[in-house]
């Protein structure tokens, strides 16, 4: 693994200034020859939007811990879905998470945002994976729904869901279960039906997002809006629209109560499976195939497993690239972020450019720099 300090481009001519200089011209050179880029993003390619990332210094970790000392041991507990356990820690989440959605809405997309948007319209961009909840990607206009119908409402936002109360006023008991279980099979067979799109997602929100809260027993969605946020900041699980009316039917025909869902943020947490997960992992096996030719890892820190693994099994592939690729300058593992990798990293990428995200990818144009113009032969 060659390094790249973004500090030795500023210094003044030297052995190792020409040496970096070297280093860039051979990294610049990756991403013009690629035709089939993947990139994974971590949080530091948000820090310049005003979001702070997770484990530096002043990150949200630390942020947390300072915050409420008395009851988080680690800003980490926040992002744990054991937390839903614990009353107190569950009104901490609330809270975070309802001024979290609110610094993110007021976010700006960053130039490294810009960048990736650039190699899609470029057509080099096979596909972007993010860990980032703040929906930057989706805001720059790469596509992050995993469908291109769409029927399948598991994925779509429900600001106003069908009123069972219009459907079911009216029918006794019996045939409001059976009317309930009919609409559920249809909505099984509609997912049956769907067959992926695997170049529609631009972007995969593999951690989620914070657009919207969904249900945690229907599992319906509903957009985060402002009013949702206050709720949240209170402290106090809002609950679920869809269920209550569900409960106030079966009051009005004299069934028992059920239990009734609260709204949560449609994110995944540290020991939660997602619940797009096989889509996911088709579309990753599928980028496999597609033999990519660059990866660029940006702004993570390679603690999370499901990362480590997705990271490996793509430089492996990229390595594996075409003999024409290699040619060209492409074939390349790049991994840019503030801080070096863990150890055992250093056969996985071929190059580190250490510092700032966005600094670094302002050094790398995605197309071919312009030939000088032609010196004029004196008459």
């Amino acid at each position: 693994m060659l390094q790249l300090s973004l500090s030795d481009l500023d210094k003044p001519p030297s052995g190792s200034q020409q040496e970096s200089q070297t280093l860039l011209a051979e990294i610049r050179r990756a991403v013009q020859a690629s035709q089939r880029c993947i990139v994974i993003t971590g949080a530091g390619i948000s820090v310049s939007s005003g979001i702070p990332d997770f484990r530096s210094p002043d990150g949200l970790f630390q942020q947390l811990k300072q915050k409420y000392p008395n009851s988080v041991s680690t800003g980490k507990d926040l992002f744990d879905a054991t937390l839903f356990s614990d009353p107190a820690m569950i009104s901490l989440f609330y809270n975070f998470m309802g001024e979290l959605r609110n610094l993110v809405s007021r976010a700006n997309c960053t130039p490294t945002h810009a960048f990736i948007k650039e190699l899609d319209e470029a057509g080099k961009l096979l596909r972007c994976y993010t860990q980032n909840i703040d929906s930057l990607e989706k805001r720059i206009g790469l596509e992050t729904s995993l469908h291109a119908s769409p029927e399948d409402s598991s994925d779509t936002p429900c600001s106003s869901p069908p009123s069972l109360i219009s459907d079911c006023s009216s029918l006794d008991t019996d045939t409001i279960d059976e009317k309930k279980s009919q609409a559920a099979k249809r909505r099984t067979h509609r997912r049956r039906q769907m067959t992926l799109e695997r170049t529609f997602t631009r972007a995969v929100q593999l951690h989620g997002d914070l657009d919207n809260v969904v249900c945690t027993i229907c599992h319906t969605k509903y957009p985060f809006t402002e009013k949702l946020a206050e709720e949240f900041c209170e402290g106090a699980p809002p609950p679920c629209p869809r269920c209550k009316e569900i409960e106030m039917i079966r009051d009005l025909v004299g069934k028992r109560s059920v239990a009734s869902g609260v709204l949560r943020p449609d994110i995944v947490l540290y020991n939660e499976n997602h619940p797009q997960s096989e889509l996911i992992g088709a579309l990753s096996e599928y980028d496999l195939k597609r033999r990519p030719d660059l990866l660029i890892v940006i702004g993570t820190s390679l603690k999370i497993p499901g990362i480590k693994r997705m990271v490996k099994e793509m430089a492996h592939s990229v390595h594996a690239c075409t003999l024409r690729s290699k040619r060209a300058g492409a074939g390349k593992v790049i991994f840019i972020n503030r801080d070096e990798p863990p150890k055992g990293w250093e056969s996985i990428f071929d190059y580190y450019v250490a510092g700032d995200s966005d600094r670094a990818i302002s050094l790398l144009p995605i197309a071919g720099l312009p030939e000088p113009p032609p010196v004029q032969q004196p008459a």
